[in-house]
């Protein structure tokens, strides 16, 4: 008998059982749905977005957070209110026991960092503008810290990982901190390790 969170890892399967089924209500699972769900949220979007974001940050940064920033543009306030807005988002879904609903708001802003990052292209303002480079690549962290500490109940040991990368203290990783904190300028980061290795299909060979 083959376990799913044996085969594909504990936080996946926590957050397939979340994100893909209603509360209380009968789900479908297929080892299909739970390589394209855990592949195509986990480790295509938001996986790629920490590991680009932060090898970013340690080969152009000093291996640390940034130390100065530009002016936020109308861009980043828009897209750190959407982060910043998450606590309350979220809360409103758990008091109805809609924890899908939870993993949407939480997937849909990591998507929104996702167009951010590609429209404000930091690989190429590092040519010709590294103040706003530098801007950029803290608003996408924060984001990530936002996102990071509101995966926390639905996978636990891959949100710490980031949490991890991100120099975020175990302290500072509650919600009520979100809205006290943020990210300290010039806290050193280690060089990035994946969270969420893509899960390859089996191929069936028929005898």
């Amino acid at each position: 008998m083959s376990y799913p969170n044996r085969q594909y890892g504990v936080d996946q399967t926590r957050f397939f059982l979340m994100s893909e089924v209603s509360f209380g209500s009968d789900g479908d699972f297929s080892d299909d749905a739970m390589i394209i769900t855990c592949n195509t949220c986990l480790a295509n979007e938001l996986g790629n977005l920490c590991q680009r974001t932060l090898s970013m940050v340690f080969k152009n940064c000093e291996k640390a957070i940034p130390v100065s920033l530009s002016p936020y543009t109308t861009e980043d306030k828009a897209l750190l209110a959407v982060a910043a807005a998450l606590p309350a988002a979220t809360a409103a879904h758990v008091d109805v026991q809609a924890l899908h609903r939870y993993c949407e708001e939480l997937i849909e802003t990591v998507r929104a960092a996702n167009r951010y990052i590609d429209e404000q292209a930091p690989w190429a303002l590092k040519k010709t503008d590294p103040e706003r480079m530098v801007t950029v690549l803290y608003v996408v962290m924060e984001v990530l810290r936002h996102v990071a500490v509101m995966y926390q109940p639905v996978i636990p040991t891959s949100a710490g990982k980031i949490l991890d990368q991100l120099g975020v203290p175990e302290e500072e990783r509650t919600f009520a901190a979100l809205g006290e904190r943020s990210l300290r300028l010039g806290t050193p980061i280690s060089k990035p390790q994946g969270v969420f290795p893509r899960i390859e299909a089996e191929v069936q060979v028929e005898l």
